[in-house]
């Protein structure tokens, strides 16, 4: 459990010094309705592993069922991944969520609202998926909004990624993307 925190606590920090935030950019409202949305954008600075994630989830569903989206992230970069993972928030209105599928090596929480997983360490070329499935409240109407996102940062050889001022004095490449998905709710 010690490593999993001090991984959370690193990428907290390094993607502080990307200098992207854990939050949407402005114009990332619009959903993608498309069968498989991909997550890949450039940023300040590119990783030398950079993630292509692509998603499939339900674009309709009735009232009171179940969403169900799946990840599939491939590393595309020359280099093995350091910190990799997804995390999101979770559409308003449902009962429960969980995490149904992922590979032994992945480390996922889900928290209400909040779905986080952190990868094994992915070699170039490599793949990993993970599915995590919400269950709507019968009551709940309109449209589910999630948003997702994955990361990838690298950490230099050597680095105590516990070290807040040795983090500060490098310049650590990273990758942060997020996009929202949306499911329309019929009867």
């Amino acid at each position: 459990m010690r490593r999993h925190l001090s991984s959370i606590a690193a990428l907290a920090l390094a993607g502080s010094l990307a200098g992207t935030a854990l939050a949407a950019p402005a114009g990332a409202a619009a959903a993608d309705t498309g069968p498989a949305a991909t997550l890949t954008t450039a940023t300040a600075s590119s990783p030398q592993s950079p993630l292509d994630t692509r998603i499939r989830w339900n674009k309709t569903v009735r009232r009171g069922g179940t969403i169900t989206y799946e990840f599939k992230s491939t590393n595309k970069g020359e280099w093995p991944t350091d910190l990799a993972g997804i995390s999101g928030i979770l559409p308003a209105g449902i009962s429960k969520a969980r995490v149904v599928g992922k590979s032994s090596a992945t480390e996922c929480a889900v928290d209400r609202h909040q779905v986080f997983c952190i990868y094994g360490q992915l070699a170039p070329g490599r793949s990993t998926s993970v599915k995590v499935r919400v269950w709507l409240k019968k009551s709940t109407k309109g449209t589910a909004l999630a948003q997702f996102g994955h990361y990838s940062i690298d950490v230099p050889a050597g680095v105590d990624v516990t070290n807040e001022d040795e983090l500060n004095r490098l310049d650590v490449q990273g990758q942060v993307d997020y996009k929202f998905f949306k499911t329309k709710i019929v009867r």
